[in-house]
């Protein structure tokens, strides 16, 4: 952003000020300025990301003034919003204090039983405002926004790293399972921060003195938030968490600690989208942290190998094709069942459930061939739901 920006949003909201500077400033995304007015009392000039709109940003405002109402320190808006240059700006209270970026075990307990109080703060505001524009919770969706393009995203991959494309497609299948298999769809939903990490947590003398950056607060589970609060590698937070909550007589259900482990898995597969759409936008792919994404879901690394493809012939997008260009997509079915029957015979004196098992893995490793001409060595299985249709 060039230097004069806050200075002409400055003006245009009328505030009289004697100095400003940054804190952060990221490029189409939450930019920040401290700012001192005239009167010595600072405030905090905030420029949302490019993707925001009034209402999703009305929705924000809603849950911080309703917790600047219950007593805590959050960045409150002082200000309306304004727009400059098409992106939208606003006055927030400043909020004291510092991360601690390196926490103790102690502090990480401290962390679980604030993030506790904040529920409790929350618990109830649901009813009033509903869910966030263009939001779901994890567990509905590859990620937490409605209209991610998830196939779209993954075959832009694909044409960059057919196996990394596959292993995104896999985990998306393996997550879905396991979501499904713990009953996810039933989780309850309430109002949550959204990223109640480390860093978005201030401190001061040794005790809490605010809370910020409320950008991704929407309905989600609490399992959710447990899991983009990074309490895997903070389990002491976890667990005070939990013994606050019962404390204060709202302990986590049978049904939300089953789901914990599913919802991480969701969660890691949520971060591995954005780095997959990110690439996409910008035509250069991290592959090493989208491995580093899809390997926290518990999915397996795809292998190299080969399914059994004639040389020269590629399975793409249930066609197959001959060297000329002339193979039909009945010429590439027949190949597939071919392909089939010779890697995947049935066994004698099997049983229909290891039948089942063997058929479900033979589609899956099929599937993958279909869709990037990319196969797998016959001890890694893959999931294939995802490849025929966007599942957000």
């Amino acid at each position: 952003m060039p230097s004069h920006t806050p200075a002409r949003v400055l003006e245009q909201l009328g505030l009289a000020y004697r100095g400003v500077a940054a804190l952060s400033d990221a490029p189409s995304g939450n930019g920040n300025w401290l700012v001192e007015t005239a009167s010595e009392e600072p405030v905090v000039l905030r420029r949302y990301r490019a993707s925001a709109t009034v209402a999703d940003l009305g929705y924000e405002h809603d849950v911080l003034r309703h917790l600047d109402a219950a007593g805590w320190t959050v960045p409150v808006p002082v200000s309306d919003l304004v727009q400059h240059d098409g992106a939208w700006y606003c006055l927030t209270r400043y909020v004291p204090g510092a991360a601690v970026r390196a926490e103790s075990a102690l502090q990480r307990h401290r962390r679980g039983r604030d993030l506790a109080r904040l529920h409790l703060a929350l618990r109830g505001l649901a009813g009033r405002i509903g869910q966030r524009p263009g939001y779901h919770p994890q567990h509905s969706g590859i990620t937490t926004r409605t209209g991610f393009g998830w196939d779209a995203a993954v075959r832009a991959l694909g044409q960059a790293n057919p196996r990394l494309a596959a292993w995104a497609y896999s985990a998306a299948d393996q997550v879905h399972d396991a979501l499904n298999a713990a009953g996810a769809h039933a989780l309850p939903l309430t109002v949550i921060h959204g990223d109640f990490a480390e860093w978005n947590v201030h401190y001061q003398h040794g005790r809490l003195s605010g809370v910020i950056d409320f950008d991704l607060t929407h309905l989600d589970s609490r399992p959710y938030e447990l899991a983009i609060a990074r309490t895997y590698r903070a389990p002491e937070a976890a667990d005070s968490y939990r013994a606050e909550l019962a404390r204060r007589g709202w302990p986590l259900s049978d049904l939300e600690e089953a789901a914990i482990g599913p919802v991480y898995r969701a969660f890691r597969l949520g971060m591995a989208a954005w780095d997959i759409h990110h690439g996409r936008e910008t035509g250069h792919y991290n592959e090493a942290m989208i491995e580093r994404q899809l390997s926290m879901t518990g999915t397996p690394r795809p292998l190299g190998g080969s399914c059994g493809l004639v040389p020269g012939r590629r399975l793409d997008h249930g066609m197959a094709f001959a060297e000329d260009g002339r193979r039909t997509e009945a010429g590439s079915l027949a190949e597939v069942a071919r392909v089939r029957a010779h890697l995947f015979p049935r066994l004698p004196h099997q049983s229909e459930a290891n039948r089942r098992i063997r058929s479900r893995f033979a589609d899956a490793r099929l599937g993958a061939c279909v869709i990037f001409g990319a196969c797998v060595n016959s001890g890694q299985s893959w999931g294939t739901k995802t490849c025929h249709g966007t599942r957000n």
